[in-house]
């Protein structure tokens, strides 16, 4: 949907929020002790085949340039023009550190989220 507002000429902030923190983040979680990881879930998740086929259709955009996995379309996103932010009190919350983050998403203040909800002509919640 993101990827659809900017084409029509939107400007596009995506805030990560709740337990969604911990899918921006590189690593394994708790597992992440014995296992050390520079990726996130999103960039280990892949976008199904019936997804990249419907973004194809719906964007008219070649199938080779949709990418593949989720931290490849975040990616994408940003060069769109997307700002990208993360809700700095989960992080602190599931234990992350700021600096493990996607570097796509730039974690972000309580009083930084009030500030880009009251800044947003339209709010969607996904």
């Amino acid at each position: 949907m993101a990827w659809a507002f900017v084409k029509a000429g939107h400007r596009v902030p995506i805030l990560v929020d709740a337990s969604a923190v911990t899918s921006v983040t590189k690593g394994f979680g708790w597992f992440n002790s014995l296992v050390r990881s520079d990726s996130t879930a999103q960039d280990r998740a892949a976008l199904p085949d019936r997804e990249r086929a419907s973004l194809t259709e719906q964007m008219g955009v070649p199938l080779e340039e949709i990418p593949h996995q989720y931290g490849e379309y975040f990616a994408f996103l940003k060069k769109l023009g997307v700002n990208m932010y993360g809700n700095r009190t989960m992080m602190l919350l599931y234990n992350i550190d700021p600096q493990q983050v996607a570097s796509e998403v730039t974690p972000i203040s309580l009083k930084e989220m009030v500030e880009l909800f009251h800044s947003a002509d339209r709010i969607i919640g996904y």
